[in-house]
């Protein structure tokens, strides 16, 4: 059998590859990331040819995002524009809060003034032209970050409703709190009321106001709820309402900032309360993988999930690392995909490579676990898209800068050689 196991694995890890390769073959030949050159932002192609000259604003390292619409998103200072790469020109001058392109419904979000919590928030097209006034807020820890299956969930005189990309109201704000949409429900809250239901795509109740607590449907018809105050673990309920599992083992987990807990790959992170260890239930509510990680991530789309086992937590929530703890990626059966190994940090796999911070400095493991690149940049490396990967160290200078504001940047292959030399 563990022959059988063995072989299986090396199968699925060389399916993973060419299905890697495949990817990086049929991305866009538009598809651009962004580079610097004396201090300016440009974009190149993924052989390093510069297809932008490097003329733009230069922006923060943790703002840089290779550029997958017709639009490349600029700042000064605190300010954001909008640069179209057909018209290699600003179709949207530097005024506004923030800029989003929402590629799934052809629409570019825009926020201004108000501070992080008062930003009133708008649509244009890709013409620039308005087709939703920028006099609506968002929540900020639920829904409303972009369109969610064809309706933005916003805030109107502190109530949440849904509209359509053209701006036509579906759903009238009648809400205290209310989630995106997901595999064709919301859940909601009405104020006064300290219950949530479920509602369609015509804010008709599905399942009426009954959970203290909610959270989104996955795709097979399962979601985690919370009966009332007192109910500290999580229950399970269908698409109906009907309770399938009462009280799972151990609270379940959100993964990352904010959000709701539920299921991903037909499984949900939950924490010990006890050991604090990890580990993962399915939909009848038993665990699937034992608690015994001592941290754990949620189920990528592919039944991936990134687990340590042993260290010590320096810091808690998003910014906590372990430290001295021995790392792997498991499938959803619980079996690990490649040998333990110790690191700092660890990142996730793209493209068959995942970044890994060994004794201060970050290179790239395989999928058996291999480094391939050799450990020697500072700052965390970019996802490989397209075949290469930004790779940054921090600038002398300002070496002290949280977030690494000043860094210089480049882009290696998946051989580890430059195709873009480091530069600030």
């Amino acid at each position: 059998m563990k022959k059988i196991s063995v072989v299986f694995l090396v199968q699925g890890l060389l399916f993973l590859a060419l299905f890697s390769r495949i990817q990086a073959q049929t991305l866009p030949a538009d598809y651009l990331y962004p580079v610097l050159v004396n201090g300016k932002l440009g974009y190149i192609n993924n052989k390093g040819e510069l297809q932008i000259k490097a003329s733009l604003n230069k922006q923060a390292s943790y703002e840089l995002e290779n550029v997958k619409t017709p639009f490349i998103i600029v700042k000064n200072g605190t300010e954001t524009g909008l640069y179209s790469r057909k018209a290699q020109k600003m179709i949207l001058d530097t005024k506004y809060k923030n800029i989003l392109v929402d590629e799934t419904v052809k629409r570019i979000k825009v926020g201004l003034g108000g501070g992080f919590f008062n930003t009133l928030y708008g649509y244009v097209d890709y013409d620039g032209k308005q087709v939703i006034p920028m006099e609506y807020k968002t929540q900020l820890l639920a829904g409303g970050y972009r369109f969610r299956e064809g309706l933005w969930c916003f805030e109107k005189d502190g109530k949440q409703g849904y509209m359509d990309p053209n701006g036509n109201i579906v759903i009238a704000p009648q809400f205290e709190s209310a989630s995106d949409f997901t595999n064709g429900m919301a859940f909601v809250q009405k104020p006064g009321e300290s219950l949530y239901g479920y509602i369609d795509q015509k804010g008709n109740y599905l399942i009426k106001p009954q959970f203290y607590d909610a959270g989104a449907f996955d795709e097979n018809g399962f979601a985690l709820v919370r009966l009332n105050n007192n109910n500290a673990p999580q229950s399970i309920i269908d698409r109906k309402g009907k309770l399938v599992v009462k009280g799972i083992p151990h609270p379940a987990q959100e993964d990352g900032f904010g959000g709701n807990v539920h299921f991903s790959s037909g499984l949900a992170l939950v924490k010990d309360t006890v050991s604090k260890k990890y580990g993962y239930v399915d939909h009848s509510g038993k665990l699937a993988i034992p608690v015994q990680f001592s941290s754990a991530e949620e189920f990528t789309k592919e039944g991936r999930a990134l687990v340590s086992i042993g260290g010590l937590l320096d810091g808690k929530g998003l910014f906590g690392k372990m430290l001295g703890a021995k790392w792997t990626f498991i499938d959803t059966k619980g079996t690990p995909l490649m040998p333990y190994f110790r690191a700092d940090e660890v990142s996730r796999f793209s493209e068959g490579l995942c970044a890994v911070k060994f004794n201060g400095l970050w290179g790239f493991i395989n999928g058996k676990g291999e480094v391939v690149v050799e450990p020697q940049w500072t700052e965390r490396p970019g996802l490989f898209e397209g075949g290469i990967a930004r790779v940054m160290m921090k600038s002398e200078a300002k070496s002290d800068q949280s977030f690494s504001a000043d860094v210089e940047l480049g882009y290696i292959n998946q051989q580890g050689q430059y195709i873009w030399r480091l530069q600030k």
